[in-house]
């Protein structure tokens, strides 16, 4: 089986259309692809974010299928979650860990029918999650670069589907539904924010879907955004990402800097078994991931609690809308408390900064 994931940099199926709208010729590579980083402006992007309808191309991310009798119960051993309790058309985030208790990845689990799952992810971690399935009845194979993913997100995006012919748009986060629209077959979930949705397609159909969007959100004032605008609304909405936010297990520089499902927001069930599950289970979370914001912009680095080091920036970005600065931070557990001052380094010197939230509480059934 060849593991897609180890090509070198290579244009996504929407490239056709993303490469006529990249003005500026910037991109940006993301999991061995390439996607446009800035098509015209990132403010110009974000606006069209909060006041219209944009479109943008995920189809970086890796995508692994799992058919089979056991597909649900290898999951379920593999991840720390208990994915047969899902419904088909239902999804979950999840993690996995090494035999260590160590978080190796996470991604998303949906379930297409009886003996169908897909998991999307940012991590590339396809042969280890194959060389797990010895002894169960599934088939594993690595789909990615063989789906083409457009999100749809803005105050107009409900609009555009129902132009565009996608009726039935599932209401609830993380819920997939698969219309009937010719000639494509599309699964179409709402996204994990609430805010937008995703829609799924085979590579060849891609372009078909991107045209009918973007033809029918001409009205709509529809705009693409790219990976530079994406990346600011990720920091804005404390979405933490593996290999910025925390290190996966398998590519962590030291063993200090690995992270416990804990650590990531999760509270496994102690009494079901998975890999790793009895390090898990004795697992004590030191650190913590949080937002925080100030008034001026704010650098990667340390940050210090009341004169002592308390902990670290690992993403940050300035929100133009906001006219403040945002970041992600792994702050020592006794002092991540909302509205503690911090201070921390910025482009012009010390800066004074303050923690929001944790940076899990936006997911559902997490601490």
């Amino acid at each position: 089986m060849t593991d897609l994931t180890t090509r070198a940099q290579t244009p996504t199926p929407l490239h056709a259309r993303t490469a006529e709208l990249c003005a500026t010729n910037s991109w940006a590579a993301q999991h061995s692809f390439t996607v446009p980083n800035v098509y015209s402006s990132e403010r110009e992007e974000l606006e069209a974010l909060a006041s219209r309808v944009v479109l943008s191309d995920l189809s970086a991310r890796q995508c692994w299928t799992f058919d089979g009798p056991d597909a649900g119960i290898y999951l379920s051993f593999a991840t720390i979650t208990d994915v047969t309790t899902l419904e088909p058309g239902q999804t979950t985030r999840t993690l996995w860990c090494d035999d260590q208790g160590n978080a190796r990845g996470d991604g998303t689990i949906v379930r297409f029918g009886k003996d169908q799952f897909e998991l999307t992810t940012s991590v590339r971690d396809f042969a280890w999650m194959l060389d797990g399935t010895l002894g169960f009845d599934v088939k594993v194979a690595n789909a990615t670069g063989t789906r083409a993913v457009i999100s749809v997100k803005g105050p107009l995006a409900s609009s555009l589907l129902s132009v565009a012919g996608f009726t039935g748009a599932p209401s609830n986060k993380g819920e997939v539904v698969q219309p009937t629209w010719r000639p494509a077959q599309i699964a179409l979930m709402r996204d994990a924010s609430g805010e937008g949705y995703e829609l799924w397609t085979q590579a060849d159909d891609g372009v078909v879907v991107w045209d009918r969007l973007w033809r029918s959100g001409a009205g709509l004032g529809v705009s693409p955004m790219g990976a530079a605008a994406l990346e600011t609304q990720r920091i804005e909405n404390a979405s933490p990402i593996a290999g910025i936010d925390w290190w996966p297990a398998q590519l962590s520089p030291d063993l200090s800097d690995c992270r416990s499902p804990v650590d990531l927001g999760f509270t496994p069930d102690p009494l079901r078994r998975f890999n790793g599950s009895d390090r898990v289970a004795r697992a004590v979370r030191t650190m913590r991931l949080v937002q925080v914001c100030a008034d001026e912009a704010m650098t990667v680095g340390g940050l210090t609690a009341r004169g002592a080091p308390a902990g670290t920036v690992t993403s940050q970005t300035w929100s133009d809308s906001r006219s403040r600065a945002f970041a992600l931070a792994w702050i020592k557990e006794d002092a991540a408390k909302p509205g503690t001052q911090l201070m921390t380094s910025g482009p012009g010197g010390p800066v004074r900064a303050e923690i929001i939230r944790d940076a899990f509480s936006r997911f559902p059934g997490l601490v």
